[in-house]
């Protein structure tokens, strides 16, 4: 797979991470759970990159990542079109195609599961679910909870027994990244979980809480190989990069200057309850 990011740029502190990787006996394969194309480019990107340069195997998932629907759509759908630049019946391929580029970028496997992303969805009677700013970040709708179930049931059939899987913390509450969170925990499986980037930046108090209550976070180095390849796959994301920054430059400043303020890059897991 393509990785953009020159290799050359492995140095010193990159060749003792990627030993770091082995030295702890880290899973040779990694699931990340996106709700949309570009989460996990924004959230783990370097990472991701540098577990693939460890040879590890990587896969990112785009759970919704479904195709829209026929008919017209709210008028909060097509202020998205208009931003991104995209037609209405082939954004979510445009999205894709911007996905396989940046999973290139960062050495990973991909995988598009079929949910409409929520702007998209509708309830029995046709209304729309979440027609406004406020209702992508409000609470999901009852009536997705069959939906829940049936991303829980798709995710467990599909899953490699021994993977590793990492989700969203659904920082922010967007109903998509609240959706695959509670998919992803209906598994009983162990969880690795990741801030969502850049909702994050705007409810760092969510993570200090989470802290208090005993999750635990491990801090992930990234060598600046790592954030070449992370602020790469981001921009392989061409539709989206007006929706946080007003041009590359600002995204690749961004990016860098996350990464610096949090040593890398934190992956967090919940500790087990005492019996």
């Amino acid at each position: 797979m393509q990785v953009n990011a020159d290799v050359s740029l492995l140095n010193k502190d990159s060749r003792s991470l990627t030993r770091a990787f082995r030295d702890y006996n880290w899973p040779m394969e990694w699931v990340y759970l996106s709700p949309h194309f570009d989460d996990v480019a924004l959230s783990c990107g370097g990472l991701v990159w540098q577990q693939a340069q460890a040879g590890q195997r990587v896969t990112v998932w785009t759970l919704c990542a479904g195709a829209v629907p026929q008919g017209p759509l709210s008028e909060f759908a097509q202020s998205l079109h208009a931003r991104w630049g995209t037609e209405e019946a082939s954004a979510p391929a445009q999205r894709a195609a911007e996905d396989i580029a940046s999973c290139q970028q960062m050495g990973a496997g991909w995988q598009h599961f079929d949910v409409p992303d929520c702007i998209y969805r509708q309830g029995p009677d046709g209304e729309f679910l979440y027609a406004s700013e406020a209702a992508l970040n409000g609470d999901l709708h009852p009536g997705e909870a069959r939906l829940i179930q049936q991303l829980a049931r798709q995710l467990a059939d599909r899953l490699p027994k021994r993977a590793r899987l990492v989700c969203p913390l659904a920082v922010g509450s967007h109903v998509d990244h609240q959706l695959v969170r509670a998919a992803a925990e209906r598994l009983k499986r162990r969880l690795w979980y990741y801030a969502d980037y850049p909702y994050v930046l705007k409810h760092a108090e969510s993570l200090e809480q989470m802290a208090q209550q005993g999750w635990l976070g491990r801090v992930m180095p990234i060598s600046s190989a790592g954030l070449a390849a992370w602020q790469a796959a981001v921009a392989a994301h061409a539709s989206q990069i007006s929706s946080f920054w007003p041009d590359l430059d600002a995204m690749r400043a961004a990016m860098a200057q996350y990464c610096a303020q949090n040593g890398g890059l934190k992956l967090w897991k919940k500790v087990r309850k005492a019996p």
